[in-house]
């Protein structure tokens, strides 16, 4: 009989037969990967929030006309949205009514300053065309004409900050990723160590069958990498339910500003990619350090 025949016949009957449930490093690896889960979720999820805000922010633009007189401001913002279209750089520009104003400016008048009558200036939101984002200047001139009050200001000056923020996010979410990765292994590395010296003497017998490192690294390697796997999928099933119950609350509220925060369709693609990661981070992780520990035995 070979050495790969013994060593396959020793694995058919079961050599490693722990019993389910009692090593603990199939339900960590199943919080750790539900973490992970989450993490890449949150992370992909806000980078394509941050480049759609990016891409939008870069063809939208806010003037504001500053007049203390009313009918002069109103009589200004409507010439600028009338010069404003007529140019071949802007998709659209509309006038901001008082009744949106009177929304934008309540959270710090409060309602009582709204009902005073404070003057505040007209705004008129701009849309640009595609690849006609830096010409301000030519804007700037047009509109000195008409609106000598007239500021212009980027959306991307005042939103920048948070695309920014949402940029450093997903970075951070990425590193969460890697550090449970290696969270996975070295939690492997810790259950094969525990495993040899749990089966040292069926460890000793199989050598003096003939057996090589190679071929009792490989049985301990399929119990962890089944191990892994079925700790990989609870993880996964958790963590998407989780996730699904999450975007259903949000779709409850309506919120425009919360629907930012829902996940593209092709992040749902993406995630089962991870416990297969993972799975293949516990073969390589178990691999290497049974055969470390093997040559010590010897």
């Amino acid at each position: 009989m070979t050495r790969t025949t013994r060593a396959t016949t020793l694995r058919d009957n079961n050599i490693l037969n722990d019993g389910p449930g009692i090593s603990p490093m199939p339900w960590v690896l199943a919080i750790l990967l539900f973490i992970t889960v989450l993490a890449a979720a949150a992370g992909l999820s806000v980078g394509a929030a941050a480049i759609n805000l990016s891409n939008d922010l870069a063809h939208r633009l806010t003037v504001q006309i500053i007049e203390a007189n009313p009918d002069l401001r109103h009589a200004q913002a409507s010439e600028v949205a009338r010069k404003l279209k007529q140019m071949d750089q802007v998709e659209s520009a509309e006038i901001v009514d008082d009744q949106a104003l009177d929304q934008l400016v309540s959270p710090w008048l409060g309602k009582d300053g709204v009902e005073a009558g404070l003057p505040y200036p007209a705004l008129v939101d701009v849309t640009l065309r595609a690849g006609h984002e830096g010409g301000l200047e030519q804007l700037k001139t047009a509109l000195n004409s008409v609106a000598p009050s007239a500021r212009i200001e980027p959306d991307a000056q005042w939103l920048g900050p948070l695309a920014q923020l949402l940029a450093v996010t997903t970075w951070f979410a990425g590193a969460i990723v890697v550090l449970m990765m290696v969270a996975v292994a070295a939690a492997v590395m810790l259950s094969a160590r525990a495993a040899l010296n749990t089966h040292r003497s069926t460890i000793d017998i199989l050598h003096l069958m003939g057996s090589s490192d190679s071929q009792i690294a490989k049985l301990f390697q399929r119990r962890i990498v089944v191990d892994a796997a079925i700790s990989g999928a609870i993880g996964l099933v958790g963590a998407v339910v989780m996730l699904w119950v999450t975007q259903l609350l949000l779709a409850s509220l309506r919120s425009e500003f919360l629907g930012a925060a829902f996940m593209p369709w092709w992040v749902w693609l993406v995630l089962p990619l991870l416990p297969l990661m993972a799975t293949l981070v516990a073969n390589l992780a178990a691999r290497i350090s049974i055969l470390r520990a093997l040559k010590t035995l010897l």
